[in-house]
């Protein structure tokens, strides 16, 4: 409410028909080859993300064999928290000073050690050393990441620009939990091996995610 904001010039009507939706979602592939490879580098890491954080009672459960899965996961996820907070903010600012592909690269390529910390976890501390890179990896990631965004839309379409950027957001999230039955799949055929499945899985979209960002062009506004 107390946000000044200049108004449009003219308010175009809105129309739910399959043409208008078509049009709200269209993106110019040959135009806009940077913010398509962005989309998909961010479905990637998100997916990797929700998927640690879905699973990772079960995993705790079923592969570290912890006493209490349910009381490490919450230490896990507030650890996660704690290494996103410190993160995001110094992220950001370094972000302003060195761009913001750095520093989405270096959060995809940490992502992928703190997997690899996991994959190689046996005790309650690599656990929770493998979630303090994750959620260092976060945080750098999310302050870049948006930042990147706004550098990559069009003039008069942020809006239009944003909320597909946050399609790949929900999107990613939503992926991420088909990865259950795969894991019960894999599970079925050799105790565990569907988590790690999982985990490499989540590897290969932190790397992937990484290298998209490596390929856009556009720089920062």
């Amino acid at each position: 409410l107390t946000v000044k904001e200049k108004p449009l010039a003219a308010c175009p009507r809105l129309s739910f028909f399959p043409t208008a939706l078509y049009q709200s979602f269209r993106i110019d592939v040959k135009a806009k080859p940077d913010f398509i490879l962005f989309l998909v580098s961010r479905l990637l890491i998100i997916m990797a993300l929700t998927t640690l954080q879905t699973f990772a009672l079960y995993f705790l459960k079923d592969v570290i064999g912890v006493s209490n899965p349910a009381e490490v996961t919450a230490d896990l996820l507030i650890v996660v928290g704690i290494g996103m907070l410190a993160a995001v903010y110094p992220a950001g600012r370094l972000t302003d000073k060195i761009g913001r592909r750095p520093i989405g690269v270096f959060a995809g390529f940490l992502g992928a050690i703190g997997i690899a910390v996991f994959f190689l976890a046996t005790k309650y501390g690599h656990i929770m050393f493998g979630g303090a890179i994750i959620g260092v990896a976060t945080g750098a990631f999310m302050s870049s990441n948006w930042a990147l965004a706004t550098d990559l839309v069009s003039k008069g379409e942020e809006a239009r620009y944003l909320g597909l950027t946050n399609l790949a957001t929900a999107g990613g999230a939503a992926l991420a939990r088909l990865a259950g039955p795969g894991i019960d799949f894999f599970n079925r055929a050799s105790a565990g091996l569907g988590y790690q499945v999982m985990l490499g899985a989540c590897f290969v979209y932190f790397i992937v995610g990484a290298i998209l960002l490596m390929r856009i062009k556009v720089q920062p506004k």
